[in-house]
């Protein structure tokens, strides 16, 4: 169930998704509701969400078609707002760490000269959080660092091989994955990781060149689907990383855990345009919906995609794409995990994630969530 209701005080409306089993699901449904739920005695917790803020000491520019500004330093700004936010939650719903879910930094911090002192100032204001951030690999940091140095970059767990799972609670296991093991970008030409997406889009995309250079990616690719996807900016986990992520998920179901994803790039078709996707998404969710992983999975986090999206899909996994600050708007916010449901509260919900697809709105106004209805089967 995806339920909004208004707030006073913090936030003007929130999602709350409720779960069921892979193995047992039952009919999901948007509905509003009036009362706030009330925090489980054990086992919950809540973390702050932002995805590509794309910081660069730089005048608005535009996305590559032209067709969306981007705000540079007002991304900044929209940071340092989202951390005063998360310091001001009471204290049920302080969070435990900050999902920061890759592109911290924009990829032209490296041809201004600016890479070190445009992350310097965006990992700062991540520091004041008392919280640490889980900080996630996505294409722009691959622009500004290739991946010998990210294995010595203090603020990531391994950098080279970013993909890993930690436990915030009892009864809960967080699994970030590194979308870009296989990639054009970050590794060094004989790394067998690049000379694998090098054979993978000779092979699914042949307007891409070896380096990567911009292009024209998609002539002749209008009616190409998915593949469309095979682009340099987007990558793949690999054969290690899935194999690892199966292993993971089983090691959840057996301990009886549940799972949050954390993912730079789209594993889900329906989360996004078809464009922003991991190359082996299918691969991906296969995984999360196999037998051993016995429904473990709650939602899948990604960024990448700025304008956002939301999908549930038949295994009653939920899908969240969140919104780039680049785009203007206060987008970043707060995910409360309880007993049963998720809850994800934002300044402005439409911020941070955009419409679900299929709703019908009843009223107009700027928080359309307060008066959805949809029934998701």
């Amino acid at each position: 169930t995806i339920t909004s209701r208004n707030i006073a005080g913090q936030c003007d409306t929130r999602y709350v998704m409720q779960w069921t089993s892979a193995l047992a699901m039952a009919p999901l449904s948007l509905r509003r509701t009036s009362t706030p739920a009330k925090s489980s005695p054990a086992g919950h917790f809540s973390f702050g969400i932002i995805a590509d803020v794309q910081w660069a000491d730089a005048p608005d520019g535009h996305n590559y078609a032209k067709t969306v500004r981007r705000c540079y330093r007002g991304a900044l700004t929209t940071l340092g707002d989202a951390v005063d936010w998360w310091l001001r939650m009471p204290e049920p719903n302080k969070p435990l760490f900050v999902a920061q879910l890759g592109d911290l930094i924009d990829g032209m911090n490296r041809r201004l000269g600016q890479t070190d002192a445009a992350l310097e100032t965006a990992l700062g204001q991540l520091d004041r959080m008392p919280c640490p951030s889980v900080n996630l690999v996505g294409n722009h940091e691959l622009y500004n660092f290739d991946r010998e140095q990210l294995a010595e970059a203090p603020w990531l767990r391994h950098g080279d091989k970013e993909y890993y799972g930690f436990s915030p609670v009892e009864g809960w296991r967080v699994v970030v994955l590194d979308i870009y093991q296989i990639s054009l970008i970050g590794h060094n030409k004989d790394d067998p990781r690049w000379l694998e997406a090098v054979e993978i889009l000779a092979r699914e995309n042949p307007n891409v060149s070896p380096d990567g250079a911009d292009g024209d990616w998609f002539v002749g690719m209008e009616d190409a689907g998915f593949r469309r996807r095979f682009v340099p900016y987007n990558g793949g986990f690999g054969r290690e990383q899935l194999d690892w992520f199966r292993s993971e998920l089983e090691a959840a179901a057996e301990v009886g855990e549940r799972v949050l994803v954390l993912s730079h790039a789209i594993i889900h078709p329906e989360a996004c345009g078809g464009m922003t996707m991991a190359w082996d998404y299918e691969e991906a969710l296969d995984i999360i919906r196999c037998e051993e992983a016995a429904g473990c999975v709650a939602a899948v986090l990604c960024g990448h995609d700025h304008r956002g999206n939301y999908h549930c899909d038949e295994y009653g996994v939920h899908h969240c794409t969140f919104i780039s600050p680049l785009n203007g708007g206060k987008a970043f916010g707060l995910m409360k995990v309880e007993t049963g449901y998720l809850e994800i509260f934002a300044p402005t919900i439409d911020d941070c994630l955009p419409d679900v697809s299929g709703a019908t709105v009843a009223n107009s106004g700027r928080q359309p969530f307060s008066s959805w209805a949809l029934r998701i089967n």
